[in-house]
């Protein structure tokens, strides 16, 4: 009997103190559906709520209470508070609530029929719980991505997800409740949906991750956005944030000119502070510190920030540019250099499985603020630093270039996910863009040349549509620029229509995001014997004169007959230095290219008025070249007799012939000749006549 009676009161011991160390421990209930559930993981793989364990550790107790399929709508088909998950939950007690739902309201069963009662629903879900504990903290999840390959995307789906993504903070200020933004890192990350809605393990970590930071905070020492550092250049006449992290709840100063400015950073230890507008000048020096630590940024200069993005003829270095040498031993000491370096060529090779796996994480650009040592710019964008040096040079304002291109990519590749998605033709073939007849062959060929080693389904790949925003552009929406200088189109060529929505988008979008009226100061397509390219510059011509505070200049004179990356880099550059001189700073120069304004018939004889010009003249005042007739037939005929009179071009119309359309430039290589009197080539151009 003594025997037994020790095991009993042994167990009894057990018992109570397991119970206990329940009761000790902050009990975590996560709450959703598939998505926390883990449906699609393997049994290998841990769910979020598996990892968050891990991560808070022993003095938490963390259960999983997801449900697949599960809505938060108490009358969709498949709603939570009827689930035997929802009574577990709430039996459990919880000192900590996470709620990760909704994704599944966006199905046609349920937010058609009963999105209007989507709040009360979740307020009622929320009392629920704190009726269960009314200590209990709850936090609510943004929702997980759904990508544009979703099968109900276009469908509805997509625009119910935005609707209720609009309305989960709404709820969180409302229900005083935290809001964890677990789609921030999520959004940009297709790689990690195989099947547009579901998280791999990949995917499952980052939100648990992002969970342990909304309960515990982080620990991070103080920094600055990789955009900022020594020998940056800042927006002049503005306010510039600095932005960066330290650890959660911190407080940070920033001291600039004597003046010293403070702020918290938040519980993802992200902080920000707004610099005073500044007029032209420096250098200066920013001291910025927490209790515990400090960092400088030293040698600051306020001027005007340039961004010099696009393709291969924008990346094109100084080095390699005809004159470019003058320029690299020339000093420009108001002139700063930014050059995002690609982490890999595109070139025709596989990439290793390291290589695949940084770039999935967008880790694709690294770059830092540089003086303009010879070697800097000798690597540096001859088209960009050529514009910097002669506006630096002309306005005494420093001069801060940032570049940011991708040899090969197309303009997908450079819009951001959402607005593409927004789009309906657009959004159809973004997520499949490898066997889409919308990319062109180029993009397509070489980037299952890169990815042949890749068994990842969404691979990502810097000519996928959104990839160079996500890896790029995203991290420089916070800075203030001038403008925007532009050349790409090369790989868009094949497809002038879809370039023309493209183009439209991407200025509309980089505005939006950025939230600024920005310039655009780009470039039309050269010369060379590819067939599409006249119909695409003119395209480009026309498209100048649709969209506003954009601005163009010509390259197609001082193309190559063979090489799609002509030398004469550095006349392009001062092209568009001369476009912002006029426009951005009001010199009285003229830089606009002469194009079409109206015409006139009479006696045979057809007269063609340019504005963007007092007169005309020829390149070295050769005999004037480019002009082609085309007749009611189709065929092209050559003028007669042709010459210019001031700014008019007239032309001798054959007169057995009826001429429908006159064209300009329009030989894939042109050797047209004609300019105004600043030397400004006059476009690539066609009219019809009547």
């Amino acid at each position: 009997m003594l025997r037994w009676t020790k095991k009993i009161i042994l167990i009894t011991s057990i018992t109570v103190y397991s119970s206990i160390a329940l009761y000790s421990q902050k009990r975590v209930a996560c709450i959703g559906d598939s998505i926390t559930k883990g449906l699609g993981l393997k049994k290998e793989n841990k769910t979020y709520p598996q990892q968050l364990q891990e991560l808070l550790g022993s003095n938490f107790i963390v259960q999983n209470f997801g449900f697949s399929g599960a809505t938060l709508l108490s009358k969709g088909h498949k709603p939570y508070v009827e689930t035997q998950e929802y009574k577990q939950a709430l039996a459990f007690h919880p000192d900590i609530a996470i709620i990760a739902l909704g994704v599944n309201d966006t199905d046609p069963r349920n937010w058609p029929n009963y999105g209007d009662e989507f709040e009360q629903d979740y307020s009622t879900l929320i009392s629920n719980l704190r009726k269960s504990n009314p200590d209990v903290s709850i936090y609510i999840c943004t929702l997980t991505p759904i990508f544009s390959g979703h099968t109900r995307f276009l469908s509805g789906t997509r625009d119910w997800h935005q609707a209720i993504t609009a309305l989960i903070p709404k709820i969180a200020k409302n229900n005083q409740v935290k809001l964890i933004n677990i789609n921030e890192q999520l959004k940009s990350r297709i790689d990690l949906f195989e099947d547009n809605i579901h998280p791999n393990v990949e995917g499952a970590t980052i939100i648990a991750k992002q969970v342990k930071q909304a309960i515990q905070g982080i620990v991070q020492p103080l920094s600055v956005k990789a955009n900022f550092g020594d020998h940056m250049v800042l927006q002049r006449n503005r306010e510039n944030p600095i932005i960066g992290k330290v650890s959660s709840n911190k407080k940070v100063m920033l001291t600039f000119n004597d003046k010293t400015y403070q702020t918290q950073s938040d519980e993802n230890g992200d902080w920000s502070i707004l610099l005073p507008k500044r007029s032209a000048g420096g250098p200066y020096d920013i001291q910025i510190q927490t209790e515990h630590e400090e960092l400088k940024i030293k040698d600051i200069l306020f001027g005007d920030v340039y961004l010099a993005s696009g393709q291969s003829n924008m990346a094109f270095e100084l080095k390699n540019a005809r004159g470019g040498d003058s320029l690299i031993q020339m000093n420009a000491p108001k002139v700063r250099l930014f050059k995002n370096n690609n982490f890999v060529q595109t070139n025709p090779t596989s990439w290793d499985l390291n290589t695949l796996e940084k770039i999935n994480k967008l880790d694709f650009f690294s770059g830092n603020w540089t003086l303009p040592t010879q070697e800097n710019k000798a690597n540096f964008s001859a088209i960009a630093y050529a514009f910097a040096l002669q506006v630096s040079s002309r306005t005494n304002i420093p001069i801060g270039i940032v570049e940011l291109d991708v040899p090969g990519s197309n303009t997908e590749s450079w819009i951001d996910r959402t607005t593409l998605e927004q789009n309906n033709l657009l959004a159809s073939y973004i997520h499949s863009w490898r066997k889409s007849d919308f990319i062109q062959d180029f993009c397509r060929n070489r980037s299952d040349q890169n990815l042949a080693l890749s068994s990842t389904k969404y691979q990502r790949h810097p000519y996928e549509p959104a990839y160079n925003f996500e890896a790029g552009i995203s991290h420089w929406l916070h800075t203030q620029f001038t403008a925007v200088l532009w050349y790409q189109g090369e790989s868009n060529a094949h497809n002038i229509e879809l370039h023309e929505l493209l183009f439209k988008t991407l200025v509309s979008s980089w505005r939006q995001n950025f939230k600024q009226d920005l310039p655009f100061y780009y470039v039309q397509l050269s010369s060379i014997e590819r067939p599409s390219w006249p119909r695409f510059r003119d395209s480009q011509r026309k498209l100048n004169t649709e969209l506003e505070n954009t601005y163009m200049a010509v390259s197609s004179d001082v193309g190559d007959l063979s090489d799609v990356h002509p030398k004469n880099k550095i006349i392009i550059g001062n092209r568009l230095a001369n476009l912002a001189l006029a426009h951005e700073y009001k010199f009285k120069i003229n830089a606009d290219y002469p194009t079409f304004d109206h015409y006139t018939i009479k006696n045979s004889k057809i007269k063609v008025y340019f504005k963007n010009c007092k007169s005309l003249k020829t390149n070295n005042n050769q005999p004037l070249q480019g002009f082609t007739l085309i007749d009611e037939k189709g065929y092209t005929l050559q003028p007669g007799k042709i010459s210019i009179q001031k700014n008019c071009v007239s032309i001798d119309m054959p007169s057995d012939k009826i001429i429908t359309e006159i064209r300009y430039a329009y030989s894939p290589y042109s050797t047209a000749n004609l300019q105004n009197e600043a030397e400004v080539p006059a476009s690539t151009c066609s009219f019809k006549i009547d």
